[in-house]
């Protein structure tokens, strides 16, 4: 790995990780909203499992983007 890093990797850096909390947070509000309106459930509970959608969303979001990102790039050369 390079020893250099510069000002623009420390900004990709800093700007991937408030695309990772911003896409969990609309995920978990997201879910929140709808568990809230179409289940029963404890307020707790849907908190927690609103959270964990919004964890595994954001995980697999990442995933499917950089797989794309991947199959363009391998596309193009």
């Amino acid at each position: 790995m390079n020893d250099e890093t510069t000002m623009m990797d420390i900004i990709g850096t800093i700007l991937s990780r408030l695309v990772n909390v911003a896409l969990f947070i609309v995920i978990s509000m997201l879910a929140l909203l709808f568990l809230r309106a179409n289940t029963g459930m404890h307020m707790g509970l849907v908190a927690v499992l609103s959270i964990v959608a919004g964890v595994v969303g954001t995980v697999l979001v990442r995933l499917v983007l950089n797989g794309v990102g991947r199959l363009a790039r391998l596309l193009s050369s």
